[in-house]
């Protein structure tokens, strides 16, 4: 009998489909299910010179199938075995990649025997989530306990529920099912890439504490995975990162995330992903170009509009807005590429998205600049204006049907593209309550007061009258959403900040408010934190926030007294870095240790009393990139190492097509 995982032409007696499973038939053509099992050393330690393989069996419906163990130095080294024996193609291909092999497990329900060492195990627990199995005698899996990577049935689970539920969020959407599916059934993915959909798939979906835990380890393994190759930065584990981030953004582990957006535009820009492929298909195009502009979304994100942790800058990008999602799913090159600064129609929801999130990203820049008291009057006016007019014209970019009324939330509510829809007008109200509410006095983000005196009080009035008008359109779009009494999908947890915002400046500046409506509208936007907290926890603070700021808003502090989470980031904070309470910077908690003297017993080191500053002046320029687009002359494209087209027979290889393997320099 054939070792399964072989060639089935090599298989003297194929089996008959009308008796057996197709599954032992077709294992070479199909992946198959995965599993880590733990390694018991044995009394005497084995060699890849001495021993090459070893075989179990197991027996499947009174079928006896033979299973290969693969003891090879690298396996012994890492205490685990390799059960496809790497005979096959693949398999060679995965170790000169320098990825761990996959290997082959029976299908669920079958139970490998012993060896005659009885080292090896495998026991499906009942009741225990597919894909999650221990050894006869160990515990159930904890951080210490040994990882078990997940078989295909939880695979296949993780995939259909990113697909459905995670790829609609627009910072989710540069992965494409088909070819994904198919480099799975070939067994030709990162173990990387595996472990992080399923952990983001259950931490976005799940509130199981099992599942969760199981997630979380897939997440320290994928993070694991990427971290030990930085060296070697590809689409994949690029991919991956990004996806181990927003798990990380999930559970509120942000310290470590910080750092890690940094690496991720590091590895965007040294796959050049920032400039247009050239001689791949369009898909391999497409999905390279979503892929940028969600590191982008997710770094603007992050960096809340403060220049100095900005990683991933708009004017480094070179690309075109991501296509619509039938002409991506479908791999349907568009007749025409739209910028991100044309005027020309935006083509779906997603490139919207994008262009919202730009606008917001330098809505905040030039607020704080405002903030930062090194504008003049004037050019807080002329600034001011000049945003108003980028959000209108973007506004008028959109087509009918993508602009906002309770019809257009209706007929959507059972759209996949409901949350893309809802996030892309939240933000733009956001965009205005963000750019109006520099002008409204007791806040931490205002401008000075010197220069607040200094403007027109019908312009302040005006501005202050629009902030609570678009404060007031955040919350009813909140509402709306939760009357339409369907269930709620997947939703980013920005909204939960914009939620938590809105009521903070009608608190502020809607003085003509009734108070009945108030509270309305604060318990909807609490609904909504909650909602979003089930799945992220690291949301519940904000609820807890909002609790408070409603019962502070019932007995308002004295002039002399301010909030508690104002002062904190008003005493500690330089001007220029004014941040949101609930910012994923000061959520990151970083200790500053310069004020620990280094040496306690010695003088201070003879020198000038003061350093005397020179060159430079506060006044940044308008940071807009140009409208023109580089020409790609020079750019850096590697000869034979990109590939065209369709794969023949095995399916197509995007992955392979969106990279360029190694490091190319300009001579």
């Amino acid at each position: 009998m054939s070792v399964v995982g072989a060639d089935v032409s090599d298989d003297p007696e194929p089996m008959s489909t009308s008796s057996q499973p197709l599954v032992w038939k077709t294992w070479a053509l199909h992946f198959p299910p995965f599993h880590y099992i733990r390694y018991e050393q044995p009394t005497e330690p084995k060699h890849a010179s001495s021993v090459e393989l070893e075989r179990s069996a197991a027996t499947v419906d009174g079928v006896r199938v033979e299973t290969a163990i693969a003891c090879n130095s690298v396996a012994l080294s890492k205490e685990a075995v390799c059960l496809s024996g790497n005979q096959n193609d693949s398999a060679r291909d995965e170790l000169k990649r320098g990825r761990e092999c996959f290997y082959s497990s029976p299908v669920d329900g079958s139970v490998p025997s012993k060896n005659t060492q009885g080292q090896y195990a495998l026991v499906q627990e009942p009741g225990r989530p597919n894909g999650i199995l221990h050894d006869q005698d160990s515990e159930p899996v904890g951080e210490d306990e040994h990882f078990n990577f997940p078989d295909r049935q939880r695979l296949e689970l993780a995939f259909n529920t990113f697909f459905t539920h995670i790829h609609p969020l627009p910072g989710y959407a540069f992965l494409h099912r088909a070819s994904l599916y198919d480099r799975l059934d070939r067994g030709d993915i990162d173990t990387c890439l595996l472990l992080s959909i399923t952990a983001i798939s259950t931490l976005l979906t799940d509130t199981d504490p099992l599942n969760r835990k199981y997630a979380v380890q897939c997440l320290t393994k994928a993070e694991e995975e990427v971290m030990s190759h930085l060296n070697q930065p590809s689409i994949i584990r690029s991919q991956a990162l990004l996806l181990v981030i927003r798990c990380k953004m999930c559970i509120g582990e942000y310290p470590l995330a910080f750092s890690q957006v940094a690496m991720l535009s590091r590895m965007a820009f040294s796959l050049r992903l920032n400039y247009q492929g050239t001689g791949t298909s369009f898909l391999a195009i497409e999905a390279r170009r979503r892929l940028m502009w969600a590191i982008y979304m997710l770094d603007t994100n992050w960096a809340g509009g403060l220049l100095e942790f900005t990683t991933c800058h708009v004017d480094a990008i070179h690309i075109g807005l991501p296509c619509k999602e039938e002409e991506y799913e479908l791999d349907i090159r568009p007749s025409r590429e739209v910028q991100l600064h044309s005027l020309s129609e935006i083509p779906g929801l997603l490139a919207a998205d994008i262009c919202v999130a730009y606008l917001r990203d330098q809505i905040l820049r030039t607020t704080k600049r405002f903030a930062a008291g090194v504008c003049t009057p004037s050019h807080i006016m002329h600034g001011i204006h000049e945003r108003e007019n980028q959000l209108q014209a973007f506004y008028h970019r959109l087509p009918p049907s993508n602009t906002y009324s309770k019809r257009n939330l209706r007929l959507r509510a059972h759209s996949p593209w409901l949350c893309r829809f809802v996030f892309l007008h939240l933000l733009w109200h956001q965009c205005h309550c963000d750019l109006y509410r520099c002008l409204t006095p007791g806040l931490v983000e205002s401008i000075p007061d010197t220069t607040l005196d200094q403007l027109n009080d019908t312009f302040l009035v005006q501005c202050r009258s629009r902030c609570a008008f678009h404060a007031e359109k955040v919350a009813e779009i909140i509402t709306s959403l939760l009357q339409l009494g369907v269930k709620l999908p997947v939703l980013p947890m920005e909204i939960a900040v914009w939620a938590y915002q809105c009521i903070r400046l009608l608190i502020h500046t809607a003085r003509q408010l009734g108070r009945e409506k108030l509270v309305a509208y604060a318990n909807s936007c609490l609904e909504m934190v909650m909602f979003i907290s089930h799945t992220s926890p690291a949301v519940q603070q904000i609820g807890s926030d909002l609790k408070s700021l409603l019962e502070e808003s019932e007995n308002p502090p004295t002039a002399e007294k301010v909030s508690e989470p104002d002062r904190a980031m008003g005493s500690e904070t330089a001007p220029r870095q004014i941040l949101s309470i609930h910012s994923l910077i000061s959520r990151s908690v970083f200790v500053d240790e310069s004020e620990e003297p280094a040496l306690l017993d010695c003088p201070p080191a003879a020198g000038p009393e003061r350093y005397e500053e020179s060159g430079g002046s506060d006044d940044i320029p308008s940071t807009l990139p140009s409208y023109a687009i580089d020409p790609l002359d020079g750019v850096w494209l590697p000869d034979g190492s990109v590939v065209d087209g369709w794969e023949g027979q095995a399916g197509f290889d995007l992955i392979r097509q969106m990279q360029w393997d190694g490091m190319g320099y300009l001579t």
